[in-house]
């Protein structure tokens, strides 16, 4: 239940980041109306120390010894749907597709821009933390089992407050790369927006991250076990992980080494990966590689020599709502359901 929870929050996002708040008002919807809520949700789901800009007054301070067990400050973060745990897989596919939508419509966002960046740092901040640590990535943080046996308000909880960590021994691939996707992505929108210095630090650690992500893989689902099954199980494989973290280091970098990775594994990665290109989700991250990556594809004229374009090409085609091969539904407010 959780992660349809979790995936109906992320689809209602994409649209109205897609839309944007520019967007008419129609008879039945109001789509600058649901960018605001959509991104206020996300105050909501803040742990931390809340800052003085905090806009829903009934949240106070919660989990701020987070990490202490280990040794390391892992306070902040978003909790998760209804939950008070931080599960950094999904949250960093979250912080990844805002940041996307934030980069592409930021400038028509009008007074959302704002509160959208407040958003996306809340999240980098917390996942500075998570990888400050050589040789170590913080995956999670609290007992799902625990937390999901007793609703609690985040001010009032007294479940364990674990912290599960992937590292070269104990692998995940999967993790590290959303969470590197994430800050490349972010280092791009604060670059747009006028804060180089700290768009220069999530670039630099981004590629640390990654570098961690493809030295030593391996899944995290095996490496922390019942943190993350059967909550956010990886049922894709990391393979993804790596190719989409991969190409947002490339769109902020240009670098020729991320392009030759993306195209070389692209075709090793195939019996992992080929029968998912129309999914796209915290978990499966096929569609969206493809479709990032196909710009500069057509910008360069590179059709020929990398399969990205045909693939994205045959996403788009299933999804449009005309479109004579369309495998999806949509609502009468272009929401699209599965």
């Amino acid at each position: 239940m959780m992660r349809e929870k979790y995936l109906l929050r992320i689809l209602v996002l994409l649209i109205v980041l897609i839309v944007g708040p520019g967007a008419a008002k129609t008879n039945l919807h109001d789509y600058g109306d649901a960018l605001s809520k959509s991104i206020l949700f996300f105050e909501g789901q803040r742990s931390g120390k809340l800052p003085p800009s905090q806009r829903l007054a009934w949240r106070k301070d919660s989990a701020l010894h987070d990490g202490t067990d280990k040794g390391v400050d892992l306070t902040g973060g978003y909790y998760d749907a209804g939950d008070n745990v931080k599960f950094n897989f999904p949250m960093a596919f979250s912080t990844t597709m805002l940041a996307w939508g934030v980069l592409d419509y930021g400038r028509s966002m009008g007074p959302e821009l704002h509160n959208a960046l407040e958003a996306v740092r809340w999240a980098t901040d917390y996942f500075l933390k998570s990888t400050a640590t050589n040789g170590v990535v913080y995956a999670q943080v609290g007992d799902p089992n625990a937390d999901h046996n007793c609703w609690q308000r985040p001010e009032d909880m007294d479940t364990p407050r674990t912290v599960y960590a992937v590292t070269e021994k104990a692998p995940g691939s999967e993790v590290s790369g959303e969470i590197a996707a994430a800050l490349a992505a972010a280092s791009l929108v604060f670059k747009a927006f006028g804060d180089r210095a700290y768009s220069n630090m999530l670039l630099q650690r981004a590629s640390k991250v990654f570098e961690f992500a493809d030295k030593y893989r391996g899944s995290y689902t095996d490496s922390i076990g019942e943190g993350a099954c059967p909550f956010y199980c990886d049922f894709s494989g990391y393979h993804d992980e790596l190719l989409w973290a991969a190409a947002w280091l490339h769109k902020a970098t240009k670098s020729h080494v991320h392009w030759n990775y993306l195209v070389q594994n692209m075709n090793n990665f195939k019996p992992h990966i080929e029968g998912s290109m129309f999914e796209f989700g915290w978990d499966a991250k096929h569609a969206g590689i493809n479709i990032l990556v196909s710009k500069y594809v057509v910008n360069r004229s590179l059709e020929a020599t990398t399969p990205f374009l045909f693939y994205a090409d045959s996403f788009v085609c299933s999804v449009l709502p005309e479109s004579p091969t369309k495998i999806v539904n949509f609502s009468p407010g272009m929401y699209k359901w599965i």
